[in-house]
């Protein structure tokens, strides 16, 4: 049930196909979640048959039963038409039947881990009940209006017990099996920024800064780009972490500087954070009087970003913004709304060619209307 639907007899495996699944598949899952009852043919009439309500609902919900015994007899499990017992004005799913589901077995574990006092015996049942949880409850279903609270409920215990295990794992040293983890967990919730944080630690705990710098930016736009939000406090701090110097004493100064070199792995623009921007800016400003060098900081920035099937305009802005400027040039996602600049050692005229020519390549899209533009000289201290 976790993941994603399928009946697994003696190694046998049936399983949905199609990406949502049909009434006679939505009929097994209701069964089967609620296999220790009979359910009431009211119950699955108005679940199952409320397109046919004025009609015949019964003969319908009859003919849904039939084609489930006939789907499950088809696929070659043995005894398949006992599964669904028809018993005292209802079905049930057969009781007599040695089942077990996913889903239970992962709450059960869960429970057990949280009534475990030794923190080893614990760590390992919470790990076996992360590694149970392949995915969300029915995911092919989760539209159902009953499916839907136990789609929370369950991931709310997988992240509840993916928490606990990553303390314990960063506790007796296992970090690499938190980064692993973390990983995973990601992919089934990736704004959850807990475990971004034990993520990010995990990388730095390995010495692995520029991969965990490299991870931190893109967590923080896929947060601009789908949220609209920016990352916490407890976030941003780490990320100064991240940026702090690494140790170099007695490292000859030759791979020192080769070690620094990005590579050819980063065409286009130099991508930083706000606060590094900034910086940047100052040192410009200071070193302006004297390097007679021009600078333009330029801004994009839209209030109203619409609806589009590329992620909208931000998005494709941050497609667009590093190969259209120089390596030498720099940009920062500013806000969850805009984008800032700083082109070196071109005219005003220059800097407005290349703010058209970015927005000629949004026009194919239809966003240019809603993008603002601002372009002001780096202001040199005197």
């Amino acid at each position: 049930m976790l993941g994603g639907f399928a009946i697994i007899y003696d190694g046998k495996r049936i399983s949905e196909q199609a990406k949502k699944s049909s009434k006679v598949w939505r009929l097994l899952h209701y069964l089967i979640a609620h296999r220790h009852k009979s359910v009431p043919q009211e119950e699955l009439m108005e679940a199952f048959c409320g397109d046919d309500m004025r009609g015949n609902p019964g003969s319908a919900l009859r003919t849904m039963v039939y084609r489930a015994r006939f789907a499950l007899t088809k696929s070659g499990l043995p005894y398949a038409d006992e599964y669904i017992r028809a018993k005292s004005g209802g079905y049930s799913w057969n009781s007599k039947l040695n089942c077990d589901v996913d889903s239970e077995e992962f709450e059960a574990l869960c429970k057990k881990a949280g009534l475990e006092p030794d923190d080893e015996r614990r760590l390992e049942l919470l790990l076996q009940a992360a590694a149970m949880y392949k995915g969300d409850f029915l995911p092919n279903t989760a539209g159902d209006l009953w499916v839907m609270p136990l789609v929370r409920w369950y991931r709310t215990m997988y992240i509840e017990c993916v928490h606990e295990a990553l303390d314990l794992l960063e506790k007796t040293g296992r970090i690499a099996e938190a980064e692993e983890l973390c990983a995973k967990a990601l992919r089934i919730d990736p704004f959850d920024e807990v475990m971004i944080e034990h993520h990010l630690c995990s990388m730095l705990a390995q010495g692995r800064n520029t991969e965990a710098l490299e991870q931190y930016n893109r967590m923080e736009s896929m947060f601009y780009d789908v949220l609209g939000v920016s990352f916490s406090e407890g976030l941003r701090q780490l990320h100064r972490q991240i940026q702090k110097p690494e140790v170099i004493s007695g490292i000859p100064l030759e791979d020192v500087l080769n070690n620094w070199v990005e590579g050819a792995s980063f065409p286009g623009a130099y991508y930083c954070d706000l606060g590094l921007f900034k910086t940047l800016y100052q040192i410009e400003a200071r070193a302006a009087p004297r390097s007679g060098r021009t600078a333009y900081i330029v801004r994009f920035d839209t209030k109203h970003e619409p609806k589009a099937k590329d992620g909208g305009v931000m998005k494709r802005l941050g497609m667009l913004i590093p190969g259209n400027l120089r390596m030498g040039d720099l940009f920062t996602r500013s806000a969850p709304n805009e984008y800032m600049l700083m082109l070196f050692n071109l005219t005003y005229e220059d800097s407005k060619m290349l703010i058209n020519r970015i927005l000629r390549a949004l026009e194919a899209k239809h966003l240019t209307k809603v993008i603002g533009t601002q372009i002001k000289p780096v202001r040199p201290i005197m």
